[in-house]
């Protein structure tokens, strides 16, 4: 391709805000939390708006020990939430309010990204080739650069749906992007490159522990140490960095300490993060079967920055000795090597690779040929056309019934639905649909040659199709994953039949039998009731009911348990399922009124309930 000053065109501002908010506003509202790791990330938040500041070295949902992930962005929602319950905002869009945090970190992950390419593209050694003297300046040419970067980061598809979710890795993403602008920054500035890497450090760490910036960081450093032009200054830079992460971390450690239970926590936090390093485990060997998956994962999660990374470090294969690749290249092998060492199989592995991938991605836009840039635009617009087409007829056959076989289909998925089309929905996709048609028609009638111009149409039509399905398809999707009709049952339920016992006011509290956390956190947000854990296999004892989830593929092996034993002192009141699942259940048991007399009357908290 061919960059003069002429065609070097930049992305308008506007343009760029809107398809950043156009990505990561749909989705966020109305819905409830999808099971499991959205619903999980919600639980972890909804305790934190809760409780007082005071209690938040640790994490919890409700009152159960959570350790599977950090505490920065569960800290940023709970904030929200605490907001969102001091403005009284109405407790079915608590939840909305919370997913707010998501926006600040995506824009910070892009932040990064985009000075971090900028920089990069402003080095000599990445200038097009000016044969005429017809070459755009270097400034030009770097911001044309960094915003295809960006475009970059909303095409990739595996970022897309985690995006949306409450998961710690957002907020990890934008830390490990800092860390990597913090390394780029060492070459022209390296008193604050220091500083910004330990920024970045502290962002990574407290958002999902230490396995993922470990390996980050080790790498970078010894890049840094093989260049002259990046050795300058490293010790200090580490002396700086090291402070900036050592102070928080131990404010925060002293304050965990503090905490009841939270030297528990701690020791069970630690041993989470140590159990990621699969190669720590003996009883893991090489398994080629999940590599082969792997592989066929990261195709699709990285598309299209990983073909179009590994482009640029073809192209560029004389000069990777340079910081401007080596830095992302070494970004990179930090990335494959966090995913090797801990679960391949697990999509959260991949985010360390998306920040320099969607650097060394940019990069190398400038040197594809036009034909290849012609295919990426082509495959773009057939592509998210055919998806966009699909999304609307499966809407259509849903809602009305036409073509008839399609819409067997979707009640299958999702049984007892009753579509119903809502106006602003329908406008929104609407106005989308026509927005990807105009900006077919600018493809295919204008004559502009900007580098970013593949990307622009990749990451338009990712938005496109996301925001389709955020609007058409989002309350049949809701219906699928919400557990807010089992909350309102168990509610339900609970009211009638301490109604019945003469008790219609009681704060209900419900004991957890069997709940994973990403149930538990549902069903304490959307039932009006207190739950109360005591281990996974141990009675509650003060509670008048309890709930118990077990699934039918196990031959409901726990229910079978639980009333042998039990049987005497609890009562089955109500069972039910979300629609969506046949497999999954769950059983609300009432305790028997004599039996509840004689707990109430042993102060020493043993049973002498008679069988």
């Amino acid at each position: 391709m061919v960059i003069t000053a002429a065609t070097n065109t930049r992305l308008s501002r506007r343009l760029l805000w809107a398809l950043i908010l156009l990505y990561i506003l749909p989705g966020l509202f109305a819905r409830s939390p999808w099971k499991p790791d959205d619903a999980a990330g919600f639980g972890q938040s909804y305790t934190f708006a809760q409780t007082d500041l005071s209690t938040w070295a640790i994490s919890s949902i409700g009152d159960r020990l959570y350790v599977e992930g950090g505490l920065l962005a569960a800290w940023l929602a709970g904030l929200l939430g605490k907001i969102a319950l001091w403005l009284n905002v109405p407790h079915a869009w608590l939840d909305d309010a919370m997913r707010l945090g998501n926006v600040f970190w995506m824009i910070l992950a892009g932040w990064a990204i985009w000075n971090t390419t900028y920089r990069l593209a402003k080095r000599v050694e990445l200038q097009p080739e000016d044969p005429l003297g017809n070459a755009p300046t270097r400034v030009d040419y770097a911001r044309s650069v960094a915003d295809a970067s960006v475009l970059c980061l909303l095409g990739t598809l595996g970022l897309l749906v985690r995006a949306h979710m409450q998961v710690p890795e957002v907020a990890e993403l934008a830390g490990l992007s800092i860390m990597l602008l913090g390394a780029v920054r060492a070459l022209d500035r390296p008193i604050g490159a220091g500083w910004m890497l330990g920024v970045g450090i502290c962002i990574a760490f407290f958002s999902r522990g230490w396995a993922h910036w470990v390996p980050f960081m080790l790498v970078l450093l010894a890049s840094s140490t093989t260049h002259s032009a990046m050795r300058f200054g490293l010790m200090r830079r580490i002396a700086r960095a090291s402070l900036v992460f050592a102070i928080p971390f131990g404010v925060w450690f002293l304050w965990a300490m503090t905490q009841k239970q939270g030297e528990v926590w701690w020791n069970a936090w630690n041993q989470w993060n140590i159990n990621r390093f699969l190669i720590l485990d003996p009883n893991k060997s090489f398994d080629m079967a999940a590599l082969v998956v792997t592989l066929k994962t990261l195709a699709w999660f990285l598309w299209p920055i990983l073909p179009m990374s590994a482009w640029t470090l073809w192209r560029y294969r004389k000069a990777m000795a340079e910081p401007a690749i080596r830095i992302p290249m070494a970004a990179a092998v930090a990335g494959l090597m966090v995913l090797l060492l801990t679960n391949p199989a697990d999509e959260v592995n991949y985010f360390p690779l998306i920040p320099p991938l969607c650097v060394l991605a940019a990069i190398g836009i400038s040197t594809m040929r036009k034909g290849l840039v012609s295919l990426i635009d082509w495959f773009a617009v057939l592509w998210f056309t055919f998806a966009a087409v699909l999304v609307w007829l499966g809407w259509t056959a849903a809602t009305f019934g036409f073509p008839a076989k399609i819409a067997a289909n979707f009640e299958k998925l999702s049984p007892g639905y009753v579509p119903e089309v809502i106006g602003l929905e329908l406008v929104l996709a609407l106005m989308a649909s026509y927005a990807w048609l105009r900006l077919i028609v600018w493809r295919t009638s204008s004559l502009t040659k900007a580098l970013w111009r593949p990307m622009v149409l990749s990451s338009g039509g990712v938005v496109l199709i996301w925001l389709l399905l955020m609007t058409l398809w989002i309350p049949r999707i809701d219906y699928a994953k919400s557990f807010k009709s089992l909350g309102d049952a168990i509610t339900d339920t609970a009211n009638a039949h301490s109604s019945e016992h003469a008790n219609p006011h009681s704060d209900f509290c419900v004991g957890d039998y069997n709940l994973g956390y990403a149930q538990r956190a549902t069903l304490q947000y959307h039932a009006q009731v207190r739950f109360v854990h005591r281990g996974p296999k141990v009675e509650p004892r003060a509670c008048e009911f309890l709930l118990l989830q077990d699934d039918i593929r196990s031959g409901l092996q726990t229910k079978k348990e639980f009333e042998q034993h039990a049987a005497t002192r609890w009562a089955l009141i109500w069972s039910g399922n979300r629609n969506s699942d046949r497999h999954e259940f769950f059983y609300l048991y009432a305790r028997l009124p004599a039996c509840q007399v004689e707990a109430e009357a042993d102060s020493g908290g043993t049973m002498k309930c008679s069988r």
